[in-house]
């Protein structure tokens, strides 16, 4: 299944109307909207600031399963924060009616969005004294992860797609927690998930997006998986000067570090493309039969997320 660019700016026009909903546009959906437009005419002043017809945005997008993917970006950026306000959920219906779905949507994503909620990817990682062995370790880890995470990230997997973008999140989250074991320090998913989304990763309004276009020929591939792997890429370098430190930095910091990290991670990106694409060509059966199991309720979002992580 392909989206044409007319279906993923009248999706991401869905979603703006999603942000809306609650009378405020969260600095964190505006910068996942702006990364998402990275290299093209389109800002993001123009998509949040120009008027338009929801009926019509939505009557613009005729493929069926880009119909689904418009609405479980929806569904979950309405869902951020673990609840749906009155408001978010007439609009929700709107958009579901407008794209002509059945309620089994709303029940699919109720599902994988609680089990994500519920999953921590365990780790096993030992500590280890010795820096120049630890900063191997760290350094190993952070890139299979990286480039696993660009192709979950980039990868148009039919169905249940939001799946793989919830799976670059576990996967950043897991190695966050590992690194700190390197270190001897061991953190809960409380405390790697209010890093991470200080950082502004793993937010509800970059997998809304991301989930979105990534089935956009060209633009989605090269946005998803460029960002996820900038973003893993970046993670492991601050986090593991974070613990180098002492574990003491404040979040402004972190952040400051984390951006000059991520461009570093861009780079990265299109030095490795070859390497990227290979990983993504031996993990596409796996990720495609992943994908219908979960989408048929046959293993849950945290087996997916757990299976997913073990192709690094």
């Amino acid at each position: 299944m392909t989206m044409t660019d007319r279906e993923a700016l009248a999706g991401l026009r869905v979603l703006v109307a999603v942000a809306k909903a609650d009378g405020v546009v969260k600095n964190e959906e505006k910068e996942a909207i702006g990364a998402a437009l990275e290299g093209r005419s389109e800002t993001v002043e123009s998509i949040l600031e120009t008027a338009f017809d929801l009926d019509k945005e939505l009557a613009a997008i005729t493929n069926q399963q880009a119909r689904e993917q418009t609405y479980r970006s929806a569904y979950a950026l309405a869902n951020a924060d673990g609840e749906c306000s009155d408001e978010e959920r007439r609009l929700l219906e709107k958009i579901r009616n407008g794209l002509s779905l059945d309620a089994k949507q709303s029940s699919i994503m109720d599902r994988v969005l609680k089990e994500t909620k519920e999953t921590v990817m365990a780790s096993a990682i030992k500590k280890v004294d010795d820096p120049a062995k630890r900063s191997k370790e760290i350094r190993e880890d952070t890139w299979k992860y990286s480039v696993l995470s660009a192709v979950l990230g980039a990868f148009p997997v039919p169905g249940l797609a939001i799946a793989t973008d919830l799976a670059v999140v576990a996967l950043q989250g897991k190695l966050v927690r590992d690194i700190g074991q390197y270190y001897g320090h061991t953190m809960d998913k409380q405390a790697v998930t209010t890093l991470l989304a200080g950082l502004g990763v793993g937010t509800a309004a970059r997998i809304a997006v991301t989930n979105l276009i990534k089935f956009v020929p060209g633009w989605g591939s090269a946005v998803g998986g460029a960002s996820s792997f900038a973003s893993t890429f970046a993670l492991g370098k601050i986090i593991e000067k974070y613990f180098e430190r002492g574990g003491k930095d404040d979040i402004a910091t972190l952040k400051s570090e984390f951006k000059a990290a991520e461009k570093e991670g861009k780079k990265e990106f299109e030095a490795n493309k070859a390497e990227i694409a290979a990983k993504k060509d031996a993990t596409k059966a796996e990720l495609d039969k992943l994908n219908t199991s979960l989408e048929k309720g046959e293993i849950s979002q945290a087996d997916y997320e757990k299976r997913a992580a073990a192709l690094a």
